[in-house]
Protein backbone atom coordinates (compact mmCIF):
# COMPACT_ATOMS: atom_id res chain seq x y z
CA UNK A 1 0.00 0.00 0.00
CA UNK A 2 0.83 3.51 -0.89
CA UNK A 3 1.26 6.27 1.46
CA UNK A 4 0.16 9.48 0.51
CA UNK A 5 1.76 12.96 2.45
CA UNK A 6 1.23 16.47 1.23
CA UNK A 7 3.94 17.77 2.61
CA UNK A 8 7.45 15.76 3.06
CA UNK A 9 7.27 12.30 5.13
CA UNK A 10 9.25 11.50 8.12
CA UNK A 11 12.76 11.21 7.22
CA UNK A 12 13.51 8.12 9.89
CA UNK A 13 11.11 6.01 8.27
CA UNK A 14 11.51 7.25 4.06
CA UNK A 15 14.25 8.32 1.81
CA UNK A 16 13.77 9.93 -1.16
CA UNK A 17 14.26 8.22 -4.72
CA UNK A 18 16.62 10.90 -6.41
CA UNK A 19 15.53 9.20 -9.97
CA UNK A 20 11.93 9.83 -9.10
CA UNK A 21 11.96 13.43 -7.11
CA UNK A 22 9.57 16.42 -8.54
CA UNK A 23 8.15 14.30 -11.37
CA UNK A 24 5.40 16.55 -12.89
CA UNK A 25 1.96 15.23 -14.50
CA UNK A 26 -0.04 17.48 -16.44
CA UNK A 27 -3.10 17.98 -18.26
CA UNK A 28 -5.72 19.67 -20.11
CA UNK A 29 -9.32 20.45 -19.43
CA UNK A 30 -12.32 21.92 -20.95
CA UNK A 31 -15.89 22.90 -20.38
CA UNK A 32 -16.72 24.52 -23.35
CA UNK A 33 -19.01 21.45 -24.19
CA UNK A 34 -20.43 21.67 -21.12
CA UNK A 35 -21.48 25.99 -22.05
CA UNK A 36 -22.35 24.88 -25.43
CA UNK A 37 -25.23 22.01 -24.15
CA UNK A 38 -26.40 24.61 -21.76
CA UNK A 39 -26.71 27.42 -24.05
CA UNK A 40 -28.06 25.08 -26.43
CA UNK A 41 -30.48 23.73 -23.23
CA UNK A 42 -30.94 26.63 -20.92
CA UNK A 43 -33.88 24.27 -18.79
CA UNK A 44 -31.30 21.59 -18.18
CA UNK A 45 -29.14 24.23 -16.14
CA UNK A 46 -31.59 24.92 -13.21
CA UNK A 47 -30.11 24.13 -9.71
CA UNK A 48 -27.24 22.81 -11.55
CA UNK A 49 -23.65 25.09 -10.09
CA UNK A 50 -20.17 25.04 -10.45
CA UNK A 51 -19.50 23.52 -13.53
CA UNK A 52 -15.64 24.67 -13.55
CA UNK A 53 -15.11 23.16 -10.43
CA UNK A 54 -16.25 20.02 -10.63
CA UNK A 55 -14.25 19.43 -14.15
CA UNK A 56 -11.42 20.29 -12.12
CA UNK A 57 -12.31 17.95 -9.66
CA UNK A 58 -12.76 15.08 -12.24
CA UNK A 59 -9.29 15.83 -13.95
CA UNK A 60 -7.34 15.50 -10.74
CA UNK A 61 -8.62 12.50 -9.54
CA UNK A 62 -7.48 11.42 -13.25
CA UNK A 63 -3.84 12.69 -12.84
CA UNK A 64 -3.87 11.67 -9.17
CA UNK A 65 -5.11 7.81 -10.57
CA UNK A 66 -1.71 7.99 -12.77
CA UNK A 67 0.30 9.35 -9.91
CA UNK A 68 -0.79 5.94 -8.25
CA UNK A 69 -0.42 3.89 -11.37
CA UNK A 70 3.06 5.29 -12.11
CA UNK A 71 3.68 4.32 -7.95
CA UNK A 72 2.79 0.93 -8.32
CA UNK A 73 5.24 0.52 -11.12
CA UNK A 74 7.82 2.32 -10.10
CA UNK A 75 7.43 0.27 -6.51
CA UNK A 76 7.64 3.03 -4.35
CA UNK A 77 6.20 3.06 -0.59
CA UNK A 78 5.37 6.24 -0.24
CA UNK A 79 4.37 9.24 -2.37
CA UNK A 80 5.14 13.07 -1.05
CA UNK A 81 5.46 17.04 -1.57
CA UNK A 82 2.54 17.46 -3.63
CA UNK A 83 2.14 20.88 -5.24
CA UNK A 84 -1.30 21.70 -7.05
CA UNK A 85 -1.16 24.06 -9.85
CA UNK A 86 -4.40 25.67 -11.56
CA UNK A 87 -4.46 27.44 -14.97
CA UNK A 88 -6.51 29.06 -17.31
CA UNK A 89 -6.70 26.26 -18.77
CA UNK A 90 -3.75 23.19 -17.69
CA UNK A 91 -3.63 21.25 -13.97
CA UNK A 92 0.17 20.50 -13.27
CA UNK A 93 0.57 18.48 -10.09
CA UNK A 94 3.74 18.02 -9.09
CA UNK A 95 5.28 14.85 -7.17
CA UNK A 96 8.17 13.04 -5.13
CA UNK A 97 8.07 9.33 -4.70
CA UNK A 98 9.90 7.21 -1.93
CA UNK A 99 11.00 4.11 -0.43
CA UNK A 100 10.67 2.87 2.84
CA UNK A 101 14.38 2.79 5.18
CA UNK A 102 16.28 -0.68 6.11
Amino acid sequence: MIEIFKNKPPKNNYTLMKRYQNIEFKRKYSIKLLEKFFRDFPEEKRGRKRFKDKEIQNVKHIIYDKILQKGIKIKADCIGLIKEKVDKDIITINVSFFKRNG
